[in-house]
């Protein structure tokens, strides 16, 4: 182009007849117009769905410390053996591997404590110490347990990332640089989290990552490969997030709902899209769901819009105790599964809107961000008269 445009800028010009040998003949116009079609131009990457290939695996930090445990039957925590120097240093050198600082940055975030160096190492070798929330002696317990767990995920690692990719991929735009989507398969406490997605600051890495506590998947089943078939549809959930988070700058209908408790109704808007479709992702094929998600509205589908009409109404109450508005907008994500009203009710509004418009229609309100999600389940609510509909207040945005 840029040949093409300088000769039409001179030849705009007028010339004297001494300056005629500057205006290009006819045979070179052509040549420069043919060399300027068959040379080809810089392409853009094609925008593509998530596959397989883009989510990375990582059972090694599990794997490490365990590493540094007995098998059943050897060692004991209600007395711990004396610890040579080399143990200790092992120990301290687990604890600053980057799976294990993002452990520490979210223990830290959650309990609002820093456990140091000595406390993480300490809690590897003396798993009976509780240090900052911290506590392995039921991840120690079960190691074997976990040792299996471990073995199973690596033996299914790419049958396990052809379905997340799969469940996840087809809910979210198609993009031409998806960031590699890292899950970290971490030891840590019991009743603390299952999986976490964190930011690449606070992971302080190259993109968000995904935490896993092995401890708690455990309680997933009967056997490593109950279990992992449970962690499959959680992975997806998580994946989910992370791969929106790679989105969200240069979808324009996010930014109107930022991630902070100080805009509440944007906030609990922005659940209900995110944490939504990422519980819908997360529950649709899980065994039960056809009492679940059904035809006629049940009662826990019932229970949340309701709990979601009062809490936005409770928190736009600007008299109201502040902190109480803290604990009523955490409640929209956080809590036992079916009083999150901000995520519940998220995921039947994601169900209603797929079942009665379809996957595209989802897919596109997903990428228009949540006043979009909330407006097209509001399209879908006034067509059917026994649906709740989502207080109008949300719909705004910033």
């Amino acid at each position: 182009m840029h040949i093409i445009g300088s000769w039409w800028r001179a030849s705009s010009t007028r010339f004297s007849p001494l300056d005629r040998r500057a205006i290009p003949t006819v045979g070179a116009l052509c040549a420069a117009l043919f060399l300027l079609l068959t040379i080809p131009a810089a392409r853009v990457a094609d925008a593509r769905p998530l596959v397989a290939s883009d989510i990375l695996l990582d059972a090694r930090p599990a794997s490490d410390l365990l590493a540094t445990w007995p098998k059943v039957g050897k060692g004991t925590i209600e007395a711990p053996r004396r610890l040579n120097a080399s143990e200790r240093r092992t120990a301290v050198k687990l604890g600053e591997t980057p799976a294990y600082r993002a452990l520490r940055a979210f223990i830290t975030a959650e309990n609002r404590c820093r456990l140091t160096d000595e406390e993480f190492a300490r809690s590897v070798t003396h798993p009976d110490s509780t240090l900052c929330g911290l506590s392995l002696q039921p991840a120690y317990a079960d190691r074997d347990s976990i040792r299996a767990l471990v073995a199973e995920i690596q033996s299914r690692a790419d049958s396990l990332t052809a379905r997340v990719a799969a469940e996840v991929g087809r809910y979210l735009p198609s993009d031409s640089q998806w960031l590699p989507i890292r899950f970290w398969f971490v030891v840590s406490s019991r009743w603390s989290f299952d999986a976490v997605t964190l930011s690449a600051e606070q992971a302080e890495a190259d993109g968000p990552i995904v935490l896993i506590n092995l401890t708690e998947v455990i309680g997933y089943g009967g056997n490593s490969r109950e279990r992992l078939d449970t962690l499959a549809h959680v992975m997806a959930h998580e994946a989910f997030h992370s791969a929106l988070r790679q989105r969200e700058p240069v979808l324009d209908g996010w930014t109107k709902y930022p991630l902070n408790a100080r805009y509440p109704l944007e906030y609990i808007a922005r659940i209900m899209a995110d944490e939504g479709v990422a519980h819908w992702i997360d529950w649709q094929a899980r065994p039960g769901a056809d009492s679940i998600f059904t035809r006629v509205p049940g009662p826990r589908e019932a229970k949340a819009f309701d709990h979601l009409a009062r809490a936005c109404n409770r928190v736009r109450d600007r008299d109201g105790d502040p902190s109480n508005r803290m604990e009523l907008l955490q409640a929209a994500s956080n809590g036992p599964l079916w009083s999150k009203y901000g995520a519940i009710s998220g995921m039947f509004a994601a169900y209603r809107i797929e079942s009665r418009l379809g996957l595209d229609s989802l897919r596109a309100a997903v990428e228009g961000g949540p006043g979009e999600f909330l407006k097209m389940y509001g399209r879908v609510a006034a067509a059917d008269t026994l649906l709740k509909r989502a207080p109008a207040v949300l719909s705004g945005g910033r």
